[in-house]
């Protein structure tokens, strides 16, 4: 999405309206930037090798999905979290209905983005919908569970990336959706250590149950077989997605591989995890991966992801 550039007269005065919707959308898009840098750097990173002309609309998504996500953290009240996505609800329908969101950063750029790829609004309301849909940290019934809520929280916002790269294929969206899968069971084992220290388990029940995998042993960040089973498993569902996706390369346009550059630091991460035995309490799976940047770059290069 290109930014619209101030034009001056011939004494150099500025044209104040469109000025003023240049600086807005430029402080807006600085905004979007540093929310995804701070709140995901994975996503910062890719998002930064989107092409240029869908940069901007690519943030805008990302950061619009980061808001809605950390409605729940923000307050334990899910009365007061509902009200707050149905804050975000009713700021994407005025953005449909009139064009001219609330006086907030993340809308502003969100609302050029709809207007200059013509995202689909149903993708946007799956954002908050599927948010609302579990506004509590109860443990995931099954791994089945998982992957669909998954596939609901994070698959919608690739498919808007890809509408950002101007991207309709069939093939995309599949493959976004297990991308999207797999980052969302890994996403699981990661947040292992981040729960536990809140007393909170999330892992699917009928993968502890059958392996003999108590909450409590996870809260007291106990190593033991069960939990090195349970953790294998989910990797090796997210492997299978994942592998999937890449998979699907060859037939993807070529405009939509950027889109699927998260799908490099989701396989270094279940690398990682391998050869620590899949424990995800080992201090060498909380690091960040080192070069990622460059990581990235070269799967770019040599399009592929």
């Amino acid at each position: 999405m290109s930014l619209p550039l101030a034009r001056r007269t011939p004494t150099t005065v500025v044209t104040s309206s469109y000025c003023r919707q240049a600086s807005k959308l430029s402080t807006s898009l600085t905004y979007c930037q540093d929310l995804v840098k701070k709140r995901d750097y994975e996503h910062y990173l890719s998002t930064l090798l989107v092409p240029k002309d869908a940069r901007a609309g690519a943030f805008a998504v990302r950061a619009f999905n980061i808001s809605i996500a950390s409605v729940r953290e923000n307050s334990s009240d899910s009365n007061i979290s509902r009200m707050r996505l149905m804050f975000w609800k009713e700021s994407i329908d005025q953005i449909y209905k009139s064009g001219k969101p609330p006086e907030q950063p993340v809308l502003a750029l969100l609302a050029a983005a709809i207007r200059e790829y013509k995202l689909t609004k149903q993708w946007l309301n799956q954002l908050i919908a599927s948010r609302e849909s579990r506004l509590s940290d109860n443990p995931f019934s099954s791994i089945n569970e998982a992957e669909r809520y998954f596939d609901d929280t994070l698959s919608p916002a690739l498919f808007l990336i890809l509408q950002c790269l101007r991207v309709q294929s069939v093939d995309a969206d599949h493959a976004a959706s297990h991308l999207s899968r797999a980052q969302g069971l890994v996403l699981l084992v990661r947040g292992i250590p981040y729960f536990a220290q809140q007393r909170k388990v999330l892992l699917p029940m009928d993968l502890c149950v059958h392996h003999g995998l108590t909450q409590e042993s996870i809260v007291r960040r106990e190593v033991e077989q069960p939990l090195r089973d349970v953790v294998y498993d989910i990797a090796g569902q997210a492997h299978i997605h994942l592998e999937k996706a890449v998979n699907m390369r060859e037939r993807l346009p070529k405009a939509a591989l950027s889109a699927f550059l998260p799908a490099v630091p989701c396989r270094l991460y279940l690398d990682t995890l391998q050869r620590r035995n899949f424990n995800p309490f080992d201090p060498v799976c909380s690091r960040r991966e080192a070069n990622l940047a460059a990581k990235m770059a070269w799967k770019k290069f040599r399009g592929a992801y």
